[in-house]
């Protein structure tokens, strides 16, 4: 419970999600779910967080909404594009190499994560912060564009925070 206490945050975060994948507020659930934050909680110190707190450096609210409208807007942007091209049959994959101005492994992760989620990208490998990524992207300096719009849309937050 030391633990918990330490770090009530991420419990507490643990718990909303927990009741937003099971939809269900029965006694039952929440025991189970309490269980199960708690095990994850625990399981979690050394890795997520210490004694200092969390070893990661995460966005705040406001940034954190901003970038989920972001990445929900690219997705769906991407998407009609998307199908269009597939219908078409003018699809030509490239590869593309994106190196980050960021270190930290978590910004790093959910930018490539943020990548593979948006139609007609995909990151296909991680090598400290510099991504490959392969698209289908249609225009005559793609890298360049690919490289870009990757750098605006989604590593501009996690540069801002510091």
């Amino acid at each position: 419970m030391k633990n918990i206490r330490k770090n009530y945050k991420l419990f507490i975060v643990l718990m909303i999600f927990w009741f937003l994948l099971t939809f269900s507020l029965s006694l039952s659930n929440f025991i189970t779910g309490f269980i199960i934050c708690i095990i994850v909680t625990r399981a979690s110190y050394g890795i997520l967080y210490d004694e200092k707190g969390f070893k990661f450096k995460i966005l705040g609210i406001l940034d954190s909404i901003k970038y989920f409208l972001i990445l929900f807007i690219e997705i769906y942007k991407s998407s009609f594009s998307y199908i269009f091209r597939i219908i078409k049959k003018d699809c030509e994959p490239f590869i593309a190499e994106v190196e980050l101005e960021v270190s930290d492994p978590l910004a790093i992760t959910i930018i490539s994560n943020s990548i593979t989620l948006t139609p007609g990208t995909l990151t296909v490998d991680v090598d400290g912060s510099k991504l490959t990524v392969i698209t289908l992207k249609d225009c005559g300096d793609c890298a360049v564009l690919v490289n870009k719009e990757i750098k605006e849309k989604f590593e501009k937050l996690f540069i801002e925070r510091g």
